[in-house]
């Protein structure tokens, strides 16, 4: 339907328009338009041609350097089976002995009468990975913005008690229950709420998929392979990349088993009490946080590993030196085996750890450094971190739909888009049809001639319905795609100016650029809309060069930095967007050429234009 608006009867502006044509010819200067109202002029809409087709399907990825690792197995709807593998370097401490004195000076120094064996021996072993955490709070009230009510008003009361989330926190109840201790007396009439502990923290945990009440075997292993930094087949002068498809499990390069178990998350708050009550107070010790982390997996890993590997070798060359360490303690391998149902996590093992406590024997003169006889050997507590370096994710996917390598080998434009992450699927557009082959874009050309201003240019790709006829919010598809640059992976104009965000959702960044998945009346996934007006007008304006546009699964839009991929394409090397990488999802889109029935949802691309020529 063509839209029509009034004719412009003020001379002003015709005159202020002539200006800018003359002036600016086929460099169109779009400062101002959005001040001059479209609705005075001409205004219409054109559905324009795209063509699409798969093309790539990955073969291999780079998984080092990436901002965070994946662990787990899922079935992703209408694609295939994907899993994922943690495999970690480790740093040594700063110091390469433990307790207060080297191996050496245990020996005995009789002129130190502390200088004791120490007979350090190891207590408990820990592993800890942080889950991906959502810590926003846009009105700094002490309510997260996906818990609290308003997420905009420092006034908010999200546990409807009548006093404010900001009041709350700041008097040490909980803006998220009416009876904060849970004496059964509401806080709006409790005069103590000692009971509580204000420090006590609720946590939105980002990035789970599947079932998270899910249990599984959780096992790790050591790691029996170097991992260089540099790359020996050019002599050592470059970063060496690890790609996926590199199996040490496979290849056997595992070695001892660190933790073998049945294991379930837990998306709590991690309270570490103290061990012991001490008598000469009043406060019950063992009832008493001492340490709080966010929600994580803690695993407690061979206590008798860590003993021969690191404390019966104190004083060893192995740990000397970082480098020489890595060649001694290699690192560590983390699978996932037997889950009772779906479950895929994206972690953030930046901040993991192994964290090793021992206890050593300490010569104590009970306040008598001249009496001797009147000492004791006490037994002291102490810690030593061990951090990732390199770490790499072995991916893998099997069980692919037959229909993905069908529309891979189309070559006259696909019915159907399969959009997967990870070990992905890239799908290609090209804006006004085929021209990938040379031939000259003549409807571009055309438009071009034409004196238009495009105020709006909309890429709308459709949810294949049978794709989401089984539909469930526990069976998700990707809730962002990702359109850019294919000859340099660069993100669209659009991209870059668009500053909008609703902080109360997860990867929502760029909400005007689009992208998002949209849903329904029914809830069902409908589609997924991309606003390119400034892409358009610099191919109409600016002359240039229409190249074809990539489409991934996108898990943090903010990211457009890129990694090394290898396509099906006789393996060739290519840039790959890293938002895709991490994320395991998929979506299936009606393409360029749809088969009956389904051609309401062809994909094409709209404009709504004014045309200056009337």
């Amino acid at each position: 339907m063509k839209l029509k608006a009034p004719k412009l009867r003020n001379d002003f502006f015709f005159l202020l328009l002539s200006i800018i044509f003359l002036s600016c010819n086929k460099d169109f200067n779009t400062v101002g338009y959005d001040l001059i109202s479209t609705n005075a002029f001409e205004t219409d809409k054109i559905k324009l041609p795209v063509f699409s087709y798969q093309k790539e399907s990955l073969t291999d990825i780079q998984t080092n350097g990436l901002p965070i690792q994946q662990l787990g197995t899922i079935d992703v709807p209408n694609v295939g089976r994907s899993s994922a593998y943690i495999v970690s370097q480790l740093s040594l401490p700063p110091t390469n002995f433990f307790g207060l004195y080297t191996s050496e000076d245990e020996l005995g120094d009789e002129n130190n009468v502390n200088a004791i064996p120490e007979n350090e021996q190891v207590t408990s072993v820990y592993l800890e990975i942080p889950f991906l955490n959502n810590v926003r709070d846009q009105d700094g009230d002490g309510v997260i913005d996906s818990l609290d009510a308003d997420p905009f008003s420092i006034t908010s009361d999200s546990d409807g008690d009548s006093i404010t989330d900001a009041v709350e926190t700041q008097n040490g109840t909980n803006p998220l229950s009416q009876d904060s201790d849970g004496d059964g007396i509401l806080d709006s009439e409790d005069t103590d709420n000692s009971g509580y502990q204000p420090e006590n923290r609720e946590y939105d945990v980002d990035s789970i998929f599947g079932n998270k009440n899910a249990t599984f075997n959780l096992k790790v292993e050591e790691l029996t392979y170097f991992l260089n930094t540099l790359n020996p087949e050019q002599n050592f002068e470059s970063f060496l990349s690890y790609f996926t498809s590199r199996d040490f499990y496979e290849e056997g390069f595992v070695g001892e088993i660190l933790f073998d178990d049945t294991y379930q998350l837990d998306f709590n708050e991690l309270r570490i009490n103290y061990k012991e009550d001490d008598p000469e107070t009043d406060i019950d010790e063992t009832t008493q946080v001492e340490t709080r982390r966010s929600p994580r997996i803690r695993i407690p890993l061979d206590t008798n590993f860590f003993q021969s590997r690191f404390i019966d070798i104190e004083g060893s060359d192995y740990l000397s030196s970082s480098s020489q360490f890595k060649e001694y303690m290699r690192g560590i391998y983390i699978r996932m085996e037997n889950p009772s149902d779906d479950l895929y996590m994206l972690l953030n093992f930046a901040q993991a750890n192994i964290l090793v406590n021992y206890e050593y024997d300490q010569y104590n003169d009970n306040g008598t450094p001249d009496d001797n006889s009147d000492f004791s050997i006490d037994k002291v507590e102490r810690n030593f971190i061990l951090t990732p370096s390199i770490t790499i994710n072995h991916l893998e996917n099997s069980g692919f739909n037959p229909e993905i390598t069908q529309a891979i080998n189309q070559t006259e434009g696909s019915g159907k888009i399969f959009s997967k992450g990870g070990i992905g699927l890239i799908s290609s557009i090209e804006l006004f049809g085929k021209h990938s082959d040379g031939s000259a874009d003549t409807k571009l050309q055309e438009l071009r001639e034409n004196n238009w201003l495009v105020n709006e240019a909309n890429l709308v790709f459709y949810v294949d319905p049978a794709s989401v006829s089984n539909w469930t919010p526990e069976n998700p598809i990707a809730n962002r795609l990702y359109l850019y640059n294919k000859r340099d992976t660069a993100p669209l104009l659009d991209y870059f100016s668009d500053l909008t965000s609703d902080i109360t959702k997860t990867n929502a960044g760029k909400i005007n650029h689009g992208g998002i998945l949209e849903y329904k009346d029914d809830g069902t996934p409908y589609r997924y809309k991309f606003r390119i007006t400034q892409h358009i007008n610099n191919l109409l304006r600016k002359d240039s060069t229409n190249i074809a546009l990539g489409l991934v699964v996108a898990a943090d839009i903010n990211d457009y930095s890129t990694i090394k991929a290898r396509s099906i394409d006789e393996g060739k090397e290519i840039l790959y967007p890293t938002t895709s990488v991490l994320n395991p999802l998929s979506s299936v889109l009606i393409g360029s050429h749809p088969a009956e029935g389904l051609e309401d949802l062809k994909l094409e691309l709209e404009l709504i234009y004014t045309d200056f020529s009337n």
